[in-house]
């Protein structure tokens, strides 16, 4: 059985529009995981800083953003001393 050619579609264009929409994916991500970022930010100020990493990580990881120690404690620093933070 022959498809004619005119209804084919090109593997080429498919590609690209899943390009577009995994890019379009992850920068919902990101933004959803800034406004988690912000929300933990006003709700965890004041905290000790080892309870503010794990909650940090366990916000973060279901949305794909995955930090090192490094960068937890400073987020978790900045958060509990009430300074604004910003994903890197």
């Amino acid at each position: 059985m022959r498809i004619p050619a005119g209804t084919a579609t090109p593997r080429r264009q498919s590609g690209l529009r899943g390009a577009s929409m995994s890019r379009q994916v992850k920068q919902q991500r990101r933004g959803y995981a800034q406004a988690v970022l912000r929300a933990l930010a006003r709700s965890q100020r004041g905290r000790p800083i080892p309870q503010i990493q794990r909650v940090l990580r366990d916000a973060l990881s279901p949305l794909g953003v995955r930090l090192s120690a490094a960068m937890l404690q400073e987020l978790a620093a900045g958060i509990a001393a009430g300074r604004p933070v910003e994903l890197p």
